[in-house]
């Protein structure tokens, strides 16, 4: 079932029983409208996607979503999955009063175990450019639902608290959250996406196109490239997965 509602005539809230991408239902409705933005949530997403062509993993229990922009200003592009992943993390630091963090470059982490994932996509449709923004956090799984080959990686709220979350409660605050630091702290997310990073300073090893690399972790850009010092000299990485 689809049904849609307006949340403060800022996007329009579009939720599904299930579907195969919360990101394909973004871009459909990108595709078929020429104005207003809009916010996927499905109770099942049976086809998720993560970075690199992996699929990502998700229960009922979890929290799958994507926001769905138009009309972004070009200085803002690179920046709105550093915007994404500090969004995050602040609504889930001040609502369930739990210490999340962030790995490079969108990766929602708590006590060095992945909770939550940012996938960023962009495409020029005939409506002009389109932002998806996928977004899937593990709530209130319990160890029984992480699969085997992930139970040493993955977390959830649970897991991790002992305590359940309402989905409802967490979705809301993200997204007023979105809309807080989009208008009024855009200069300021690179520092605060490094204030939150998991690895800055630390020995990691890091995957790029041209092979893997071992190197000290700097920090990010203005661009959020990756920043590695790497025998002797800092190199920057505008795409890549860094490995704790």
């Amino acid at each position: 079932m689809d049904k849609q509602k307006n949340t403060r005539d800022k996007y329009t809230l579009v939720h599904i029983d299930q579907c195969d991408s919360t990101n394909d239902v973004a871009w459909d409705k990108l595709k078929s409208t020429s104005q207003g933005q809009y916010v996927i949530v499905s109770d099942s997403q049976t086809d998720g996607r993560g970075r690199r062509g992996n699929k990502w993993f998700s229960t009922k229990e979890s929290l799958t979503f994507s926001i769905a922009l138009r009309n972004i200003p070009n200085n803002k592009l690179s920046i709105i999955s550093l915007l994404s992943g500090v969004v995050t993390v602040n609504s889930i630091n001040m609502l369930c009063d739990i210490i999340s963090q962030l790995k490079w470059p969108n990766d929602i982490m708590i006590n060095q175990q992945k909770m939550g994932g940012i996938l960023i996509e962009s495409r020029t449709t005939d409506r002009g450019l389109g932002i998806v923004v996928g977004i899937g956090l593990n709530i209130n799984e319990t160890t029984h639902d992480i699969p085997k080959l992930l139970k040493d990686q993955a977390t959830s709220l649970l897991i991790y608290s002992g305590v359940s979350y309402s989905r409802e409660k967490i979705l809301s605050e993200i997204l007023n959250e979105f809309e807080r630091l989009y208008v009024q702290q855009w200069d300021s997310i690179v520092h605060i996406w490094g204030k939150y990073c998991i690895h800055r300073e630390s020995e990691v090893s890091f995957h790029a196109e041209g092979g893997l690399h071992q190197g000290v972790f700097q920090g990010i850009s203005s661009l959020g490239h990756a920043e590695i010092h790497i025998n002797g000299k800092t190199q920057t990485f505008p795409s890549g997965i860094v490995m704790l």
